[in-house]
């Protein structure tokens, strides 16, 4: 499939998180609005029902309100001019990030750039908005302090809290295959983050078996059409990679269950193994991404095998059981 189209069917499989993003900064952009006109119509903030209903919807999980609520008196003060050139400036952050097009959720390397560092720009630009929503949370509990100047510049992804996290926008990257360095990655899947990585040329062969964890979505595939079926709805932090068709495939469906060979699927694997250095990635390391996803292949068949032998139900995995696994899948089986 062309780039361009395998850019456009990315957007459309995840169109839906996209819009409930936007719908989010649309409505915190028009409580802003609110509070401005109501400022410089009267002079103050009039009490407009709760503190939480009047910071809006990206204030959950982001401010302690009972906190904020014990450090604001009864009577609200008008705010002082700074303060409401700083919520205009957040106001303006919010209204450029609601009117981004699909190009604010697309990323194109160059040859060469670093994967982790694009990623963490393009979040830090997201970023923006989130901080801007606290700016004008603050103004409105009349609590806006000197560190609002901060908070108007780009938040870097690991300044976002939990709740920011969950209202995430995905991400779509596209870069060559030589620059796709996946464990690099783990830092951004968190919350409902969502990255989709178009990879183009020649590629390890298996990159993002280094991401499975129990509570991750991992999708190998070179079909975009994979990205509609769960990839999209997943409520965990998520990642895909669009890979040459020679490469692995794979999924690994978090909410598949408690189980390993319950969350991973293995479609196909390699014929041929790598045999050069590709990127950054010596032969070594892209055969141990390889053999790692053999055995974890293997030990889900085997597991199956047995249940199925005895005709018994899979019991229940133990404290231990998990340890056991999550020790399986981070361990160099050839050593």
């Amino acid at each position: 499939m062309p780039s361009e189209e395998r850019k456009e069917a990315a957007l459309k499989a995840l169109a839906e998180p996209i819009e409930t993003y936007r719908s989010l900064v649309v409505t915190t952009v028009e409580e802003v609005r609110g509070y401005l006109a109501t400022h410089k119509a009267e002079g103050a903030l009039e009490d407009n029902g709760s503190t939480a209903a009047g910071l809006g919807q990206f204030a959950e999980g982001r401010i302690d309100i009972g906190r904020f609520e014990s450090l604001v008196s009864e009577e609200k003060q008008a705010q002082d001019p700074e303060t409401i050139k700083k919520v205009e400036k957040a106001f303006d952050i919010l209204r450029t990030a609601s009117a981004s097009g699909a190009d604010a959720f697309y990323l194109k390397l160059k040859p060469g750039d670093r994967l982790r560092d694009a990623v963490a720009d393009r979040f830090a630009e997201i970023g923006r908005a989130f901080g801007a929503a606290r700016v004008a949370g603050l103004a409105t509990l009349g609590v806006l302090n000197g560190k609002a100047d901060d908070l108007l510049q780009p938040l870097e992804f690991d300044g976002w809290n939990t709740g920011e996290r969950k209202l995430s926008p995905p991400l779509v990257v596209e870069l060559e295959g030589s620059d796709l360095v996946a464990s690099e990655l783990a830092e951004f899947l968190d919350g409902n983050v969502k990255l989709v990585l178009l990879v183009n040329g020649e590629a390890p062969p298996a990159p993002l078996v280094r991401l499975i964890t129990p509570s991750t979505f991992v999708l190998q595939t070179p079909d975009a059409e994979e990205l509609e079926k769960k990839f999209a709805a997943a409520s965990a932090p998520a990642i895909a990679a669009l890979m040459p068709a020679d490469a692995a495939q794979f999924v690994h469906d978090s909410a598949g269950g408690e189980r390993l060979q319950d969350r991973l699927k293995v479609g196909k694997l390699p014929e041929k193994p790598p045999r050069k250095k590709l990127g950054g990635m010596s032969a070594r390391q892209q055969n141990e991404d390889l053999d790692q996803l053999r055995a974890l292949s293997t030990a889900q068949e085997s597991a199956a095998s047995v249940a199925e032998s005895t005709g018994a139900a899979p019991a229940q995995m133990t404290s231990v059981d998990k340890l056991a696994s999550w020790l399986l899948s981070n361990t160099d089986l050839n050593e």
